[in-house]
């Protein structure tokens, strides 16, 4: 019997010792509150900082520099052909006296129109005479400082210059007094102011006697005469040489001569000292 009583004891604490195994260990060991709850570490996000970004600088390159301009060796007028002395001898010669004087005014000083200049046409010029005028009246007007020259209508009394396409005997009646007799094929007379030396009018003369060839050298001759400038005897190739009927076109030294004079720094009346002092500052 006692046995019995041990053997039933034995067996009811086997029953319990499995019944403690079937439940979880840790649960008995563990607080309910720390098998259950589970909390994570705050994560703290530490700022970043851009490092600043330093533009390293920029440097351009440096531009070319172009060489300072050097002042011209000489003016727009210079000639290489021609020295200074060469320039104010021929035009001593051509602008500081005249072909023909009637005695009044001084003829060694500077004379030159300062007004612009009309023309009317008197006679019968040909068509190559009416071409030769109005391209040689071009060419004037180009000129710096010139004042201008136009055409006006016959009657019109604005005119203060008539140009002469006539036969012989009305040419030399017309003409008498500057030619004085003397066998010419062309002729030119002007008035200026004695107390100026401004020049106000003029007549040109062409005498249709003549071949054409001829009045093409002698009419663009005596517009240059009649604006202050007359003939040489210097210079065989100047449009204004006394000896021949020949040369058609101004000759570069013709035309340094026109700008000289009309240039604003020439004014009427000055002597050939004035005007030498001008020309070498103007020329060089």
């Amino acid at each position: 019997m006692e046995k019995i009583l041990r053997i039933l004891v034995s067996l009811l604490l086997l029953f319990g010792l499995l019944a403690c195994t079937a439940c979880d260990p840790w649960e008995a060991v563990l607080p309910e509150s720390t098998a259950e709850a589970t909390t994570e570490a705050p994560t703290t996000e530490v700022p970043t900082t851009e490092a600043p970004t330093t533009e390293a600088p920029t440097t351009e390159a440096p531009t070319e520099t172009e060489p300072p301009e050097t002042e011209p060796l000489h003016s727009p007028l210079y000639l290489p052909d021609y020295s200074v002395e060469d320039v104010i001898t021929y035009f001593n010669e051509v602008v500081l006296t005249v072909e023909y004087n009637n005695g009044d005014g001084d003829p060694s000083l500077v004379q030159k129109w300062l007004s612009p200049i009309y023309y009317r046409i008197q006679g019968e010029p040909s068509e190559q005479d009416l071409a030769v005028l109005e391209d040689f009246v071009a060419q004037l007007n180009r000129i710096p400082g010139f004042p201008g020259m136009e055409e006006v209508s016959h009657g019109e009394s604005l005119s203060n210059i008539t140009i002469y396409f006539v036969e012989r005997e009305p040419f030399e009646e017309i003409f008498s007094d500057v030619v004085h007799g003397d066998f010419a094929n062309g002729a030119v007379e002007f008035w200026y102011y004695t107390d100026t030396n401004e020049i106000y009018s003029a007549s040109v003369g062409v005498c249709l006697d003549v071949g054409q060839e001829s009045r093409n050298s002698i009419l663009p001759e005596e517009i240059i005469n009649m604006l202050g400038i007359t003939d040489t005897v210097l210079r065989e190739d100047s449009i204004v040489y006394q000896y021949s009927d020949e040369n058609t076109a101004l000759s570069d030294m013709d035309l340094l001569i026109l700008k000289l004079l009309y240039s604003p720094e020439i004014r009427c009346g000055m002597t050939a000292e004035e005007c030498e002092a001008v020309i070498r500052e103007l020329y060089d």
